[in-house]
């Protein structure tokens, strides 16, 4: 089990942006900010050890179709954190994506392929959960 895997099963996620799979892969994430939500994803870089971790809050799930598994969001520690994440059909971790800069996200609906992920500012982030970044 990696690190994210375990922070998980604490309900908690690292303290900075970073695309995180159940694989021990992780990706940088930068964000325009919570007003337009343009995401970006970067290089991949090694997960060490966090300095801190954020507790976090399910805020919002929606089941997959086809026992594809669910996608959730919420919130962590601070007010301008969140997070996204894809489940399993057994609810197991298969990746998470947490921000510091989108604000906590509220409510998540799916219109396969797509996950619309809505923040505390009203935000859409609209994610194709059949791309490899996103897929299990």
């Amino acid at each position: 089990m990696n690190l994210v895997v375990e922070l998980w099963a604490k309900s908690e996620i690292p303290a900075y942006g970073g695309l995180f799979r159940a694989d021990g892969t992780a990706r940088e994430v930068f964000f325009d900010g919570p007003g337009s939500l343009y995401l970006e994803l970067g290089e991949p870089f090694e997960v060490e050890e966090p300095t801190y971790e954020h507790k976090i809050g399910v805020d919002g799930e929606a089941e997959l179709p086809d026992g594809r598994g669910y996608v959730c969001c919420g919130s962590g520690g601070m007010g301008d954190q969140g997070f996204l994440a894809r489940l399993d059909g057994q609810r197991r971790l298969v990746w998470v994506l947490a921000s510091t800069e989108g604000n906590p996200f509220l409510r998540v609906s799916v219109d396969w392929p797509l996950a619309h992920f809505v923040n505390d500012w009203g935000t859409v982030l609209t994610l194709d959960l059949t791309d490899p970044d996103y897929a299990p």
